[in-house]
């Protein structure tokens, strides 16, 4: 089965709602639904590996524009730059757009300049409406990357912003709950999990789940799905961020897909999930 398909062809839910979902790379979510807009991890602008290493964090601020237009809400997983780059430029783009996210997620956009009417910050169990939408912010953790550790930074320091994208941030870890018309999207952005925030949650109509760096969690979509019974299961940040929108979409490092299919074959066979694989920039109605 292919990693990545060109159309929405093949997305058999039907959840009665008549809203869009698009997935617009890496952790990024637009959900649509009764004209509010929301996104979740917004990136588009996917610097190259060498210049998150060693050049000035900078958003492609045409392409974010294109990539997600005007925008109600943004809810981020956590602060580094594959999840919230694009953030401040999709807030001065659209003025009316509240980000939400971790305390060190807020604190960088402000002193990016982001102002702060269009920033709240949300913590586990708080809840948030938006139009149609209600958005719960469920505790989470970051997937284990090999090396990261070395250069990763959990907070942001005591001034300043970081030289480069590499060195943002990543603060704490938020899942989402998206409610809307009696259905439930679990949007778990990293691969970690918090088991206690876990443990208070209901069934979801549908769990996306991130991909990228699962290996370090033990488990992580049985434990995910135990607890959610979800009917659909969507795959997330398994695209390569370093390959430009431009280009067709190739996996992350360390994807291992066909051990994707065979954990989404057992969900199936435990809580009949159906695997969803949605097209990257087309919109799939709900």
């Amino acid at each position: 089965m292919p990693i990545f398909v060109a159309d929405a062809s093949g997305v058999t839910w039907d959840l009665g709602i008549g809203g869009t979902l698009t997935w617009t790379g890496v952790a990024g979510f637009i959900l649509e639904a009764g004209g509010t807009r929301i996104a979740t991890d917004p990136f588009a602008s996917r610097p190259g590996l060498v210049a998150v290493l060693a050049r000035k964090p900078r958003s492609d601020s045409a392409l974010v524009a294109t990539t997600f237009g005007r925008l109600d809400a943004i809810f981020v997983n956590h602060a580094h730059f594959d999840h919230a780059l694009d953030v401040p430029a999709i807030l001065a783009s659209t003025p009316a757009a509240v980000a939400h996210g971790s305390g060190t997620l807020v604190e960088l956009c402000r002193r990016l300049g982001c102002g702060q009417r269009q920033l709240r910050q949300l913590r586990d169990g708080e809840r948030v409406t938006v139009g149609p939408f209600t958005v719960e912010a469920v505790g989470s953790r970051h997937g284990i990357v090999p090396l990261l550790g070395r250069v990763d930074r959990l907070q942001i320091g005591p001034r300043g912003t970081p030289l480069t994208p590499i060195r943002w941030p990543r603060g704490d870890v938020l899942a989402y709950r998206i409610g809307i018309g009696g259905r439930t999207f679990h949007i778990q952005g990293s691969a970690g999990i918090d088991d206690h925030a876990l443990a208070r949650q209901p069934p979801a109509d549908v769990l996306i789940a991130c991909l990228a760096a699962r290996q370090g969690t033990p488990g992580y979509l049985d434990r995910l799905a135990e607890r959610l019974r979800p009917r659909f299961i969507v795959a997330c940040h398994h695209d390569d961020f370093f390959v430009p929108l431009s280009a067709p979409p190739r996996p992350v490092a360390r994807l291992d897909w066909a051990q994707f299919l065979a954990d989404a074959k057992r969900l199936r066979e435990r809580y009949g999930t159906e695997l969803v694989r949605l097209p990257r920039n087309v919109a799939a109605g709900f």
